[in-house]
Protein backbone atom coordinates (compact mmCIF):
# COMPACT_ATOMS: atom_id res chain seq x y z
CA UNK A 1 0.00 0.00 0.00
CA UNK A 2 1.16 3.76 -1.55
CA UNK A 3 1.80 6.35 0.92
CA UNK A 4 -1.42 8.16 -0.18
CA UNK A 5 -3.77 5.25 -0.10
CA UNK A 6 -2.44 4.78 3.33
CA UNK A 7 -2.94 8.27 4.19
CA UNK A 8 -6.58 8.00 3.31
CA UNK A 9 -7.34 5.03 5.26
CA UNK A 10 -5.66 7.15 8.74
CA UNK A 11 -8.10 10.12 7.76
CA UNK A 12 -10.64 8.05 7.31
CA UNK A 13 -10.08 5.58 10.96
CA UNK A 14 -9.52 9.58 12.50
CA UNK A 15 -13.51 10.33 11.46
CA UNK A 16 -14.84 6.89 12.16
CA UNK A 17 -13.45 7.77 15.93
CA UNK A 18 -14.75 11.51 15.57
CA UNK A 19 -18.22 10.07 14.68
CA UNK A 20 -18.73 7.76 18.17
CA UNK A 21 -16.93 10.47 20.24
CA UNK A 22 -18.93 13.35 18.73
CA UNK A 23 -22.24 13.10 16.88
CA UNK A 24 -23.09 16.57 17.03
CA UNK A 25 -20.38 16.68 13.72
CA UNK A 26 -21.95 13.95 11.55
CA UNK A 27 -23.00 16.40 8.80
CA UNK A 28 -19.27 17.80 9.07
CA UNK A 29 -17.82 14.28 9.30
CA UNK A 30 -19.97 12.79 6.27
CA UNK A 31 -18.59 15.53 3.74
CA UNK A 32 -15.05 14.87 4.71
CA UNK A 33 -15.91 11.09 3.96
CA UNK A 34 -17.57 12.30 0.77
CA UNK A 35 -14.48 13.72 -0.27
CA UNK A 36 -12.09 11.21 0.45
CA UNK A 37 -14.47 8.94 -1.37
CA UNK A 38 -13.51 10.84 -4.32
CA UNK A 39 -10.24 10.47 -3.99
CA UNK A 40 -10.35 6.87 -3.38
CA UNK A 41 -12.07 6.41 -6.70
CA UNK A 42 -9.69 8.42 -8.98
CA UNK A 43 -7.03 6.20 -7.41
CA UNK A 44 -9.28 3.37 -8.07
CA UNK A 45 -8.61 2.55 -4.16
CA UNK A 46 -11.06 -0.06 -3.61
CA UNK A 47 -10.76 -0.39 0.21
CA UNK A 48 -10.48 3.26 0.61
CA UNK A 49 -14.20 3.51 -1.31
CA UNK A 50 -15.62 0.93 0.89
CA UNK A 51 -14.64 2.47 4.46
CA UNK A 52 -15.75 5.86 2.64
CA UNK A 53 -19.03 4.76 1.91
CA UNK A 54 -19.19 2.95 5.36
CA UNK A 55 -18.20 6.17 7.30
CA UNK A 56 -21.11 7.83 4.84
CA UNK A 57 -23.83 5.59 6.05
CA UNK A 58 -23.11 5.61 9.65
CA UNK A 59 -22.93 9.38 9.73
CA UNK A 60 -26.21 9.61 8.18
CA UNK A 61 -27.68 6.95 10.74
CA UNK A 62 -26.60 9.53 13.41
CA UNK A 63 -28.58 12.12 11.49
CA UNK A 64 -31.29 9.72 11.14
CA UNK A 65 -31.44 9.56 8.19
CA UNK A 66 -32.55 6.02 7.69
CA UNK A 67 -33.65 5.05 3.97
CA UNK A 68 -30.57 6.71 2.28
CA UNK A 69 -28.04 5.58 4.79
CA UNK A 70 -29.77 2.20 4.39
CA UNK A 71 -29.26 2.22 0.22
CA UNK A 72 -25.69 3.41 0.72
CA UNK A 73 -25.04 0.29 3.01
CA UNK A 74 -26.85 -2.36 0.74
CA UNK A 75 -24.51 -1.08 -1.96
CA UNK A 76 -21.27 -1.68 0.02
CA UNK A 77 -22.22 -5.27 0.84
CA UNK A 78 -22.40 -5.75 -2.87
CA UNK A 79 -19.06 -3.79 -3.51
CA UNK A 80 -17.35 -5.60 -0.41
CA UNK A 81 -16.91 -9.15 -2.80
CA UNK A 82 -14.55 -6.64 -4.96
CA UNK A 83 -11.99 -6.26 -1.63
CA UNK A 84 -9.10 -8.47 -0.86
CA UNK A 85 -10.70 -9.54 2.59
CA UNK A 86 -13.54 -9.57 4.93
CA UNK A 87 -12.32 -6.95 7.77
CA UNK A 88 -15.09 -4.68 7.11
CA UNK A 89 -18.15 -7.27 6.49
CA UNK A 90 -18.85 -7.28 10.36
CA UNK A 91 -19.22 -3.07 10.27
CA UNK A 92 -21.17 -3.24 6.78
CA UNK A 93 -23.64 -5.88 8.45
CA UNK A 94 -24.31 -3.65 11.85
CA UNK A 95 -24.81 -0.64 9.93
CA UNK A 96 -27.58 -2.05 7.75
CA UNK A 97 -29.18 -4.01 10.56
CA UNK A 98 -28.92 0.17 12.70
CA UNK A 99 -30.66 1.85 9.64
CA UNK A 100 -33.66 -1.42 9.79
CA UNK A 101 -34.21 -0.51 13.12
CA UNK A 102 -34.05 2.96 12.79
CA UNK A 103 -37.00 2.45 10.17
CA UNK A 104 -38.37 -0.18 12.68
CA UNK A 105 -38.11 -2.90 10.17
CA UNK A 106 -37.25 -5.21 12.67
CA UNK A 107 -36.98 -8.59 11.44
CA UNK A 108 -34.30 -7.33 8.87
CA UNK A 109 -32.44 -5.60 11.41
CA UNK A 110 -32.43 -9.26 12.87
CA UNK A 111 -31.01 -11.40 10.43
CA UNK A 112 -28.36 -8.76 9.45
CA UNK A 113 -27.48 -8.40 13.28
CA UNK A 114 -26.89 -12.43 13.47
CA UNK A 115 -25.17 -12.19 10.55
CA UNK A 116 -23.06 -9.42 11.84
CA UNK A 117 -22.58 -11.51 14.96
CA UNK A 118 -21.29 -15.06 12.78
CA UNK A 119 -19.03 -12.60 11.25
CA UNK A 120 -17.66 -10.55 14.18
CA UNK A 121 -16.82 -13.87 15.76
CA UNK A 122 -15.05 -15.50 13.12
CA UNK A 123 -13.05 -12.29 12.17
CA UNK A 124 -12.14 -11.29 15.98
CA UNK A 125 -13.95 -8.09 15.32
CA UNK A 126 -14.66 -7.43 19.31
CA UNK A 127 -16.73 -3.96 18.90
CA UNK A 128 -19.27 -5.19 16.18
CA UNK A 129 -19.66 -8.68 18.19
CA UNK A 130 -20.99 -6.39 21.10
CA UNK A 131 -23.03 -3.98 19.23
CA UNK A 132 -24.81 -7.20 17.48
CA UNK A 133 -25.67 -8.57 21.27
CA UNK A 134 -26.98 -5.24 21.74
CA UNK A 135 -29.06 -5.08 18.78
CA UNK A 136 -30.44 -8.70 19.15
CA UNK A 137 -31.39 -7.83 23.16
CA UNK A 138 -33.29 -4.67 21.17
CA UNK A 139 -34.75 -6.74 18.70
CA UNK A 140 -36.43 -8.81 21.87
CA UNK A 141 -37.28 -5.47 23.77
CA UNK A 142 -39.36 -4.48 21.09
CA UNK A 143 -41.12 -7.66 20.48
CA UNK A 144 -41.50 -8.39 23.80
CA UNK A 145 -39.18 -11.53 24.43
CA UNK A 146 -37.89 -9.35 27.53
CA UNK A 147 -36.79 -11.92 28.60
CA UNK A 148 -34.20 -12.75 26.24
CA UNK A 149 -33.53 -9.36 25.60
CA UNK A 150 -32.37 -9.00 29.27
CA UNK A 151 -30.08 -12.13 28.19
CA UNK A 152 -28.83 -10.71 25.63
CA UNK A 153 -27.48 -7.23 27.26
CA UNK A 154 -26.50 -9.15 30.37
CA UNK A 155 -24.11 -11.04 28.03
CA UNK A 156 -23.21 -8.29 25.71
CA UNK A 157 -22.00 -6.47 29.15
CA UNK A 158 -20.05 -9.56 30.18
CA UNK A 159 -18.32 -9.52 27.09
CA UNK A 160 -17.47 -6.19 26.73
CA UNK A 161 -16.30 -6.37 30.09
CA UNK A 162 -13.88 -9.11 28.93
CA UNK A 163 -12.74 -7.21 26.06
CA UNK A 164 -12.25 -4.29 28.69
CA UNK A 165 -14.12 -1.80 26.28
CA UNK A 166 -16.02 0.57 29.09
CA UNK A 167 -18.15 2.48 27.08
CA UNK A 168 -19.78 -0.55 25.18
CA UNK A 169 -20.36 -2.30 28.79
CA UNK A 170 -22.07 1.22 29.85
CA UNK A 171 -24.05 0.73 26.94
CA UNK A 172 -25.16 -2.72 27.61
CA UNK A 173 -26.15 -2.02 30.85
CA UNK A 174 -28.06 1.22 30.24
CA UNK A 175 -30.31 -0.96 27.86
CA UNK A 176 -30.39 -3.81 30.34
CA UNK A 177 -31.70 -1.09 32.45
CA UNK A 178 -34.95 -0.33 30.14
CA UNK A 179 -35.18 -4.39 30.36
CA UNK A 180 -35.67 -4.37 33.77
CA UNK A 181 -38.03 -1.66 33.96
CA UNK A 182 -40.00 -3.67 31.77
CA UNK A 183 -40.13 -6.53 33.46
CA UNK A 184 -41.25 -4.51 36.70
CA UNK A 185 -37.74 -5.22 38.63
CA UNK A 186 -37.17 -1.76 39.83
CA UNK A 187 -34.82 -2.39 42.41
CA UNK A 188 -32.09 -4.54 39.68
CA UNK A 189 -31.90 -1.04 37.47
CA UNK A 190 -30.33 1.37 40.24
CA UNK A 191 -26.60 -0.89 40.71
CA UNK A 192 -26.11 -1.25 36.73
CA UNK A 193 -26.63 2.25 36.12
CA UNK A 194 -24.31 3.22 39.12
CA UNK A 195 -21.64 0.76 37.10
CA UNK A 196 -22.55 2.15 33.76
CA UNK A 197 -22.46 6.13 35.01
CA UNK A 198 -18.45 4.84 36.45
CA UNK A 199 -17.81 3.08 33.05
CA UNK A 200 -18.40 6.26 31.48
CA UNK A 201 -16.77 8.30 33.44
CA UNK A 202 -14.18 9.27 30.56
CA UNK A 203 -16.69 9.45 28.08
CA UNK A 204 -18.10 11.92 26.15
CA UNK A 205 -21.16 10.63 24.95
CA UNK A 206 -23.92 12.69 26.57
CA UNK A 207 -27.20 10.99 25.49
CA UNK A 208 -25.85 7.78 27.48
CA UNK A 209 -25.53 10.10 30.62
CA UNK A 210 -29.11 11.65 30.32
CA UNK A 211 -30.38 8.39 29.34
CA UNK A 212 -28.92 6.85 32.79
CA UNK A 213 -30.52 9.56 34.93
CA UNK A 214 -33.96 9.02 32.64
CA UNK A 215 -33.85 5.04 33.87
CA UNK A 216 -32.69 6.20 37.36
CA UNK A 217 -35.66 8.64 37.80
CA UNK A 218 -37.90 5.86 36.42
CA UNK A 219 -36.05 3.17 38.55
CA UNK A 220 -37.15 5.44 41.67
CA UNK A 221 -40.73 5.70 40.27
CA UNK A 222 -41.17 2.40 40.29
CA UNK A 223 -40.38 1.99 43.61
CA UNK A 224 -42.22 5.03 44.35
CA UNK A 225 -39.72 7.34 45.59
CA UNK A 226 -40.86 10.59 44.08
CA UNK A 227 -38.39 12.98 45.41
CA UNK A 228 -35.32 11.43 43.93
CA UNK A 229 -37.45 10.21 40.37
CA UNK A 230 -38.68 13.83 40.05
CA UNK A 231 -34.53 15.18 40.90
CA UNK A 232 -32.99 12.26 38.42
CA UNK A 233 -35.68 12.89 35.72
CA UNK A 234 -35.28 16.62 35.32
CA UNK A 235 -31.44 16.27 35.20
CA UNK A 236 -31.86 14.20 32.54
CA UNK A 237 -34.59 16.39 30.90
CA UNK A 238 -32.10 19.28 31.57
CA UNK A 239 -28.92 17.70 29.91
CA UNK A 240 -31.16 17.22 26.91
CA UNK A 241 -32.58 19.92 26.61
CA UNK A 242 -29.41 21.98 26.92
CA UNK A 243 -27.32 19.99 24.28
CA UNK A 244 -30.28 19.20 21.85
CA UNK A 245 -30.28 15.44 22.28
CA UNK A 246 -33.15 14.42 20.39
CA UNK A 247 -34.67 11.63 20.82
CA UNK A 248 -33.78 12.14 25.11
CA UNK A 249 -35.95 15.41 24.76
CA UNK A 250 -38.83 13.40 23.99
CA UNK A 251 -37.84 10.33 26.25
CA UNK A 252 -37.29 12.39 29.25
CA UNK A 253 -40.43 14.46 28.76
CA UNK A 254 -42.51 11.40 29.06
CA UNK A 255 -40.11 10.37 32.21
CA UNK A 256 -40.87 13.49 33.64
CA UNK A 257 -44.73 13.32 32.51
CA UNK A 258 -45.17 10.22 34.71
CA UNK A 259 -43.42 11.47 37.71
CA UNK A 260 -45.82 15.00 37.35
CA UNK A 261 -48.90 12.37 36.60
CA UNK A 262 -47.47 10.30 40.23
CA UNK A 263 -48.13 13.58 41.64
CA UNK A 264 -51.31 14.36 40.77
CA UNK A 265 -49.93 17.38 38.53
CA UNK A 266 -52.34 16.23 35.61
CA UNK A 267 -52.11 19.46 33.72
CA UNK A 268 -48.00 19.45 33.51
CA UNK A 269 -48.04 16.24 32.83
CA UNK A 270 -50.20 16.75 29.54
CA UNK A 271 -47.99 19.43 28.37
CA UNK A 272 -44.40 17.70 28.47
CA UNK A 273 -46.48 14.70 26.47
CA UNK A 274 -47.62 17.58 23.99
CA UNK A 275 -44.11 18.53 23.65
CA UNK A 276 -42.82 15.23 23.62
CA UNK A 277 -45.04 14.36 20.96
CA UNK A 278 -44.12 16.99 18.89
CA UNK A 279 -40.26 16.13 18.94
CA UNK A 280 -40.64 12.08 18.50
CA UNK A 281 -42.41 12.92 15.01
CA UNK A 282 -39.13 13.68 13.67
CA UNK A 283 -37.87 10.33 13.74
CA UNK A 284 -40.21 7.90 15.78
CA UNK A 285 -41.90 5.06 14.04
CA UNK A 286 -44.64 4.77 16.68
CA UNK A 287 -42.82 3.33 19.22
CA UNK A 288 -42.40 6.47 21.59
CA UNK A 289 -45.42 8.08 20.17
CA UNK A 290 -47.80 5.04 21.55
CA UNK A 291 -46.26 5.20 25.19
CA UNK A 292 -47.09 9.11 24.94
CA UNK A 293 -50.83 8.61 23.70
CA UNK A 294 -51.55 6.21 26.48
CA UNK A 295 -49.95 7.93 28.95
CA UNK A 296 -52.53 11.28 27.08
CA UNK A 297 -54.87 8.89 27.36
CA UNK A 298 -54.58 7.40 30.85
CA UNK A 299 -54.18 11.16 32.19
CA UNK A 300 -57.34 12.59 30.62
CA UNK A 301 -59.40 9.72 32.26
CA UNK A 302 -57.85 10.61 35.25
CA UNK A 303 -59.37 14.34 34.98
CA UNK A 304 -62.66 12.80 33.53
CA UNK A 305 -62.15 14.32 30.55
CA UNK A 306 -63.39 10.80 28.86
CA UNK A 307 -63.67 12.35 25.15
CA UNK A 308 -60.06 12.39 24.91
CA UNK A 309 -59.36 9.93 26.96
CA UNK A 310 -61.34 7.99 23.99
CA UNK A 311 -59.27 9.67 21.58
CA UNK A 312 -55.83 9.33 22.82
CA UNK A 313 -56.31 5.44 23.31
CA UNK A 314 -57.25 5.20 19.63
CA UNK A 315 -54.26 7.12 18.15
CA UNK A 316 -52.21 4.92 21.09
CA UNK A 317 -54.47 1.53 19.50
CA UNK A 318 -53.12 2.91 15.93
CA UNK A 319 -49.69 3.49 16.38
CA UNK A 320 -49.76 0.11 17.71
CA UNK A 321 -51.10 -1.82 15.06
CA UNK A 322 -49.13 0.14 12.87
CA UNK A 323 -46.24 -1.48 14.86
CA UNK A 324 -47.38 -4.85 14.51
CA UNK A 325 -48.16 -4.44 10.75
CA UNK A 326 -44.94 -3.50 10.03
CA UNK A 327 -43.41 -6.77 12.11
CA UNK A 328 -45.97 -8.71 9.85
CA UNK A 329 -44.97 -7.11 7.20
CA UNK A 330 -41.28 -7.84 7.40
CA UNK A 331 -41.90 -11.37 8.18
CA UNK A 332 -43.22 -11.87 5.37
CA UNK A 333 -40.69 -10.71 3.53
CA UNK A 334 -38.25 -12.50 5.71
CA UNK A 335 -39.86 -15.90 5.23
CA UNK A 336 -38.24 -16.64 1.95
CA UNK A 337 -35.15 -17.24 4.11
CA UNK A 338 -36.51 -18.35 7.49
CA UNK A 339 -39.29 -17.83 10.36
CA UNK A 340 -39.30 -15.76 12.82
CA UNK A 341 -38.98 -18.79 15.53
CA UNK A 342 -35.47 -19.74 13.23
CA UNK A 343 -34.15 -16.37 13.62
CA UNK A 344 -34.42 -16.31 17.41
CA UNK A 345 -33.86 -19.88 17.51
CA UNK A 346 -30.14 -19.00 15.91
CA UNK A 347 -29.86 -16.04 17.80
CA UNK A 348 -29.63 -18.03 21.20
CA UNK A 349 -27.73 -20.53 20.13
CA UNK A 350 -24.94 -18.09 19.00
CA UNK A 351 -25.36 -16.37 22.22
CA UNK A 352 -25.53 -19.33 24.48
CA UNK A 353 -22.36 -20.31 22.53
CA UNK A 354 -20.72 -16.59 23.70
CA UNK A 355 -21.57 -17.41 27.23
CA UNK A 356 -20.15 -21.04 27.61
CA UNK A 357 -17.05 -19.20 25.78
CA UNK A 358 -16.97 -16.48 28.73
CA UNK A 359 -17.39 -19.54 31.47
CA UNK A 360 -14.88 -21.09 29.56
CA UNK A 361 -11.84 -18.66 28.65
CA UNK A 362 -12.55 -15.62 30.68
CA UNK A 363 -9.92 -16.08 32.93
CA UNK A 364 -6.83 -17.55 30.32
CA UNK A 365 -7.30 -16.02 27.11
CA UNK A 366 -4.85 -13.80 25.92
CA UNK A 367 -7.36 -11.93 23.49
CA UNK A 368 -4.34 -9.00 23.00
CA UNK A 369 -2.07 -10.60 21.85
CA UNK A 370 -1.06 -10.94 18.47
CA UNK A 371 1.64 -12.25 16.12
CA UNK A 372 4.49 -10.22 15.94
CA UNK A 373 3.58 -9.08 12.17
CA UNK A 374 0.18 -8.10 13.09
CA UNK A 375 1.42 -5.69 15.96
CA UNK A 376 4.03 -4.40 13.99
CA UNK A 377 1.32 -3.67 10.77
CA UNK A 378 -0.87 -2.03 13.67
CA UNK A 379 2.11 0.30 14.85
CA UNK A 380 2.63 1.40 11.05
CA UNK A 381 -0.77 2.51 11.34
CA UNK A 382 -0.60 4.12 14.55
CA UNK A 383 2.72 6.33 12.97
CA UNK A 384 1.24 6.65 9.56
CA UNK A 385 -1.86 7.93 11.14
CA UNK A 386 0.06 11.10 13.22
CA UNK A 387 -1.89 9.47 16.50
CA UNK A 388 1.52 9.87 18.33
CA UNK A 389 0.70 11.62 21.07
CA UNK A 390 -0.97 8.67 23.32
CA UNK A 391 1.10 5.59 21.94
CA UNK A 392 3.71 4.20 23.90
CA UNK A 393 6.11 1.17 22.99
CA UNK A 394 6.60 -0.83 26.52
CA UNK A 395 9.23 -3.72 26.59
CA UNK A 396 10.63 -6.03 28.45
CA UNK A 397 13.61 -8.63 27.97
CA UNK A 398 14.12 -12.06 29.19
CA UNK A 399 16.36 -14.44 27.72
CA UNK A 400 14.30 -17.20 29.59
CA UNK A 401 12.25 -17.86 26.96
CA UNK A 402 10.01 -20.34 29.65
CA UNK A 403 10.47 -17.37 31.91
CA UNK A 404 8.89 -14.91 29.46
CA UNK A 405 5.72 -16.93 29.00
CA UNK A 406 4.99 -16.15 32.63
CA UNK A 407 5.90 -12.68 31.95
CA UNK A 408 3.54 -12.42 28.99
CA UNK A 409 0.65 -13.45 31.17
CA UNK A 410 1.08 -11.10 33.66
CA UNK A 411 1.63 -8.25 31.44
CA UNK A 412 -1.57 -9.04 29.38
CA UNK A 413 -3.54 -8.40 32.89
CA UNK A 414 -2.33 -4.38 31.86
CA UNK A 415 -3.99 -4.35 28.83
CA UNK A 416 -7.38 -2.92 27.87
CA UNK A 417 -9.37 -1.66 24.73
CA UNK A 418 -6.87 0.23 22.07
CA UNK A 419 -3.82 -1.83 23.25
CA UNK A 420 -1.85 -4.87 21.83
CA UNK A 421 0.88 -7.22 23.10
CA UNK A 422 3.47 -9.24 21.27
CA UNK A 423 6.26 -11.45 21.52
CA UNK A 424 9.76 -10.56 19.45
CA UNK A 425 11.83 -13.21 19.15
CA UNK A 426 12.71 -15.92 22.12
CA UNK A 427 13.50 -12.83 24.32
CA UNK A 428 11.80 -9.84 24.45
CA UNK A 429 7.61 -8.80 24.88
CA UNK A 430 6.63 -5.55 23.53
CA UNK A 431 3.42 -3.81 24.93
CA UNK A 432 1.55 -1.35 22.22
CA UNK A 433 0.35 1.33 25.22
CA UNK A 434 -2.98 3.56 24.50
CA UNK A 435 -2.59 5.91 26.81
CA UNK A 436 -0.86 8.70 28.28
CA UNK A 437 2.71 9.31 29.02
CA UNK A 438 1.72 9.27 33.17
CA UNK A 439 -0.17 6.11 32.75
CA UNK A 440 2.65 4.48 31.11
CA UNK A 441 5.45 5.92 33.69
CA UNK A 442 2.58 4.24 36.40
CA UNK A 443 2.40 1.12 34.52
CA UNK A 444 6.33 0.51 34.13
CA UNK A 445 6.58 0.97 37.46
CA UNK A 446 4.27 -1.07 38.78
CA UNK A 447 5.62 -4.19 36.25
CA UNK A 448 8.86 -2.96 38.11
CA UNK A 449 7.61 -3.68 41.28
CA UNK A 450 5.75 -7.14 40.28
CA UNK A 451 8.99 -8.37 38.27
CA UNK A 452 10.71 -8.11 41.58
CA UNK A 453 8.22 -9.59 44.29
CA UNK A 454 6.90 -12.26 42.09
CA UNK A 455 8.21 -15.49 43.43
CA UNK A 456 10.05 -16.72 40.45
CA UNK A 457 11.78 -19.45 42.31
CA UNK A 458 8.87 -21.05 43.24
CA UNK A 459 8.58 -21.87 39.98
CA UNK A 460 11.97 -22.60 39.17
CA UNK A 461 13.21 -19.45 37.53
CA UNK A 462 15.79 -17.67 37.94
CA UNK A 463 15.04 -14.46 41.07
CA UNK A 464 15.97 -12.06 38.92
CA UNK A 465 13.84 -9.41 37.24
CA UNK A 466 13.69 -8.53 33.36
CA UNK A 467 14.68 -5.33 31.35
CA UNK A 468 11.93 -2.64 31.43
CA UNK A 469 11.91 0.26 29.01
CA UNK A 470 9.69 2.56 27.12
CA UNK A 471 10.06 4.60 23.88
CA UNK A 472 7.73 6.92 22.03
CA UNK A 473 6.62 5.62 18.70
CA UNK A 474 9.27 7.61 17.15
CA UNK A 475 12.17 6.58 19.70
CA UNK A 476 11.16 3.09 18.94
CA UNK A 477 12.18 3.06 15.31
CA UNK A 478 14.97 5.31 15.51
CA UNK A 479 16.43 3.43 19.02
CA UNK A 480 15.30 0.19 18.41
CA UNK A 481 15.70 -0.28 14.91
CA UNK A 482 17.13 2.61 13.76
CA UNK A 483 18.01 1.04 10.01
CA UNK A 484 14.14 0.16 9.15
CA UNK A 485 11.67 2.22 8.25
CA UNK A 486 8.10 1.60 9.79
CA UNK A 487 6.52 -0.76 7.27
CA UNK A 488 9.84 -2.81 7.21
CA UNK A 489 9.72 -3.70 10.84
Amino acid sequence: MNQSKRTIISALKLLESQLESCIDNADKIKSEAETLLVRAEQMHFKYGEAYSKLIISLAYWHLMQYPIGFKIARELLHMHQELEDDDLLPKILHVLASHAWGQAKLFSAQQFWIQALEQASLLGDNEIEIEALIGLGNIWRMTNNLNDANFAHDIAAQRAKFYRIPHLEAKAYILQAWDYYLLGNYQEMLPILIKSEELLVHHSNLTWKAEIYDFRGLAFLGLNDLSLAQQSCSYAYQLAQQHQLTWMMAHSSISLARVASAQSHYLPAYELLTEAELIAEQFDKGELRSQICLEQSRIAELTNDFEHALYSYKRYRQYEIALLQEQSNSLGRDKSNSSKEQLDSRARKLINRIQLQLELNSISALIYLQPFNKWAQHLSSVYNSNDLKNHYVISIIENSEEKLDTITSLIHHYCKHGDLLTRKGDNEVLLLLNDSKEKCDDICRSLSSLFTTYPWQRYSFEASSPMINYFTITEYFATVRPSQTPMEI
